[in-house]
């Protein structure tokens, strides 16, 4: 079966998959991973679960493996960030990889399904997965282990493993990134996908723009959202908002989106088409991915003042960005 084409559910072009892919998936009976049961990598509770041979629904790859990420404690509003990550990267065509939203009956748990992008079923050439930061922590020094890592060190690392087109993706995740205020693109939640050839060289590409879900306000408790609706307020949230990297080795350190993807902008000009495309999403689309949201019946609640500050917060962004992007 291979790898399958993230824009596979756009949001408005397939009123069918809309419908189905917004459908509770119940993952009480998928088998758990034998080797890796509890995912260990990052710090939310997850585990990487199996998909049945016979798939519930036909977004689903059978017997391809999903981790399945539990909505927990004070971050649980991080699956709707996700999945709303997800839908947006969707409809603007960037490569994210499907999230859905998901129900264990058993333990009563709900959480972010989120399709693992590689080990596909019956894939030509298997692929496997490296961090960017089993590179960069070459390059530590002193007690960080999240250093160095800045815009200007991950192009030349993926020109040195042959990737020309490291400027252009670069510029559509931090756009990206910008657009939802994603704060956490440390250097384990990037990196490439590494595969052998017949000749027994490796080719690379980059993965995904992976685990996406601090971001979009999830940490702003319910009776704070319409206080910082206030058109000053929300302003402010969007100003303090800084990505993990920073431009250079003169600036390694988190760097507000904006300014980041302007220095984006200033140093490679083709990078602002790739900006445009990000931020083409309209307001009507992202009117609809949150509508799709407020359909679930489920104990993490979406309500419908999340979904008024997230619309006014997707916006406030976007504004930003367009001052960028230019005509």
């Amino acid at each position: 079966m291979g790898r399958r084409p993230y824009h596979l559910f756009p949001v408005q072009s397939d009123k069918t998959r809309l419908v189905s892919s917004a459908q509770l998936i119940d993952v009480d009976e998928w088998s758990v991973d034998e080797d890796f049961p509890i995912f260990p990598v990052g710090s939310k509770p997850k585990r990487l679960i199996r998909c049945p041979e016979r798939a519930p629904q036909p977004f689903l790859i059978p017997g391809h493996s999903y981790l399945f990420k539990v909505a927990h404690s004070w971050r649980a509003q991080q699956l709707w960030s996700e999945v709303i990550a997800y839908r947006i990267a969707a409809a603007v065509g960037l490569d994210v990889p499907p999230c859905f939203v998901a129900v264990d009956k058993r333990t009563a748990e709900v959480g972010a399904l989120v399709e693992f992008f590689y080990g596909y079923p019956d894939e030509a050439q298997s692929a496997r997965f490296v961090h960017a930061a089993d590179f960069l922590q070459r390059l530590s020094v002193g007690p960080r282990t999240d250093r160095p890592h800045f815009i200007r060190l991950n192009l030349n690392l993926c020109r040195a493993l042959g990737l020309d087109n490291a400027a252009e993706w670069w510029a559509r995740v931090l756009s990206f990134d910008a657009l939802i205020g994603n704060s956490d693109r440390h250097p384990e939640n990037w990196g490439f996908l590494q595969r052998i050839r017949e000749a027994g060289d490796a080719s690379w590409t980059l993965a995904p723009a992976f685990d996406n879900g601090t971001n979009l306000g999830y940490e702003i408790r319910e009776e704070r959202l319409s206080d910082l609706s206030d058109p000053i307020r929300l302003g402010a949230y969007v100003d303090a908002g800084c990505h993990h990297c920073g431009w250079d080795a003169s600036s390694d350190h988190r760097t507000p989106h904006i300014d980041l993807c302007q220095r984006m902008a200033d140093a490679f000009p083709a990078a602002r088409d790739a900006i445009r495309r990000v931020i083409a999403i309209d307001h009507d689309q992202i009117e609809e991915i949150l509508d799709t949201c407020l359909q679930f019946r489920v104990s993490v609640s979406f309500t419908r003042d999340r979904a008024h500050f997230i619309a006014k917060l997707i916006e406030a962004r976007r504004q930003r960005m367009l001052a960028i992007a230019g005509s």
